[in-house]
């Protein structure tokens, strides 16, 4: 059920694939957007120690962006009421994956749409992009758009038989209904490197083939494929050649019970895929 979605925006021309894809969804879903800009504190060592001059002057472009912030986000808000959606513009203060969890969480947000920007491979290393760590750390659903395109002719589920993966598809089937879209789901089977048991391996391998037939049964619009090899991989090959316009891939929890993304297939599919990626993750 979607009935929040939650659009973070900068104030840069990216904002705009954002926005269209979190009202098109919300038009559909009778949902309220909000629309989020989160304005980060002077991030300069030692402020505390810098001449009053320059504290100011640092202090007053807060206020310019505060106030261009006010306007971009009453401009974007006429926008969409004008075409009948139910919005609300928030400005928080703080860090940007920080500020947009708690507020989702605290909102009880549904679904969390972020635009990914490109970060030299040095940052991309020591820090990752603000639209990895919050896919990383939601707990909820997040589409990270990597293009100004929205609309989503073409769906991939990746496909591993556990429960995540089954409300992705569920999630997915969803949205092909708002973008008429195909959708095909993938899985991946890398246990064929287990040669040592090969004979158990076939055996799972065959119940595995049988399933997705049944899958196929079950949703007869859906094309499903099988493949052997690196999940990440095989997954990134087969988008680009079909030419996906969205990747789903579902997000679990360790044996622990937190969440496990960094190192994962789904953290390697976000971080090479070069069209839209959804993160699914259940509020359940």
């Amino acid at each position: 059920m979607l009935r929040k979605i939650l659009t973070a925006i900068d104030l840069t021309e990216d904002s705009k694939a954002v926005l269209e894809a979190g009202s098109k969804i919300a038009k559909a879903k009778n949902a309220t957007v909000y629309i989020v800009y989160v304005l980060e504190p002077p991030n300069v060592p030692f402020f505390d120690e810098l001449p009053t001059e320059e504290k100011e002057a640092l202090l007053n472009l807060q206020k310019v962006l505060k106030e261009k912030a006010k306007e971009t986000l009453s401009e974007y808000k006429q926008k969409l009421e004008a075409e009948g959606l139910c919005v609300v513009p928030i400005i928080l203060q703080g860090q940007v994956v920080e500020s947009i969890l708690e507020f989702s969480e605290n909102n009880d947000v549904d679904l969390i749409i972020v635009k990914s920007h490109k970060k030299s491979e040095i940052e991309e290393k020591a820090i990752g992009s603000n639209s990895l760590r919050i896919a990383s750390r939601s707990k909820i659903p997040v589409l990270v758009i990597k293009e100004d395109k929205t609309q989503y002719n073409h769906i991939l589920v990746a496909y591993d038989f556990l429960p995540t993966s089954e409300e992705a598809l569920k999630f997915s089937l969803d949205l092909a209904s708002i973008y008429n879209s195909k959708v095909t789901v993938i899985h991946v089977d890398n246990d064929s490197h287990f040669t040592h048991i090969k004979s158990v391996y076939e055996k799972v391998r065959q119940h595995k083939i049988e399933k997705l037939q049944k899958l196929k049964e079950d949703h007869p619009s859906i094309e499903v494929v099988y493949k052997e090899g690196l999940p990440e991989r095989e997954i990134l090959k087969f988008s680009e050649e079909k030419n996906i316009d969205l990747i789903v891939t579902g997000k679990r929890k360790d044996k622990g019970g937190k969440l496990s993304f960094i190192g994962s297939t789904s953290y390697k599919i976000l971080k090479g895929a070069k069209t839209a990626v959804l993160v699914f993750r259940s509020k359940q």
